[in-house]
């Protein structure tokens, strides 16, 4: 699962990178819910793990774009 949820989220960071034209200086905050990425309802399962996978996957493609990152859950 925790593959699944990186796997994801360089996808998904990847295209919004290129889609919105994000460049070096801007932010990008990102938020979401730990419990809803292992499949649960908001607020009933949060999981430091899937949090750090997502965190694991973004934070370098952002890093390498010179963009910002708030991660918010």
């Amino acid at each position: 699962m925790l593959e699944r949820i990186k796997n994801d989220a360089t996808a998904a960071v990847t295209e919004l990178l290129t889609a919105a034209k994000l460049k070096a200086g801007d932010l990008l905050v990102i938020g979401c819910s730990s419990s809803e990425m292992v499949g649960e309802k908001i607020g009933t399962h949060s999981s430091v793990d899937a949090a750090a996978a997502l965190a694991d996957a973004v934070l370098p493609l952002l890093r390498q774009a010179g963009c910002a990152a708030v991660l918010s859950g």
